[in-house]
């Protein structure tokens, strides 16, 4: 099996690339199995450079979208979190963060507009 990068002229084996390609192309078939339904995923930035956080919502808002799928994911990261409020700036699609607290008995929800204004005031979704 092969992929295509677009800086590289020829098809890359995917056995070369990195554990982030993987991760990758798993979210993506993931989502292409999802189609119609939901998508968990635990700990969604396992794996991933925090440089690369940007491009894989980007994938998942894009596929998710085209596809009909609803995705739920989990994260500690705040570079995971922030990556997700920049692209909701740009991009279509209902963007919300639910925040489980062992001390409440319900999520606490953020909605996309509290997710952006979080983000550019550079606080923590607490």
């Amino acid at each position: 099996m092969a992929i295509k990068l677009r800086e590289v002229v020829d098809r890359v084996p995917i056995g070369s690339v990195g554990d982030g390609m993987w991760r990758m192309l798993g979210l993506a078939l993931s989502l292409a199995n999802a189609e119609g339904g939901v998508l968990f995923v635990d700990e969604i930035d396992s794996g991933f450079h925090f440089s690369v956080m940007e491009d894989m919502w980007r994938m998942i808002n894009g596929q998710a979208g085209s596809l009909s799928d609803q995705v739920f994911a989990t994260t500690h990261s705040r570079d995971c979190y922030e990556s997700l409020a920049a692209i909701a700036k740009s991009e279509p699609g209902d963007v919300t963060i639910q925040r489980i607290d062992r001390s409440r008995t319900e999520a606490v929800r953020f909605s996309r507009e509290a997710v952006l204004a979080a983000a550019e005031r550079g606080i923590e979704v607490r």
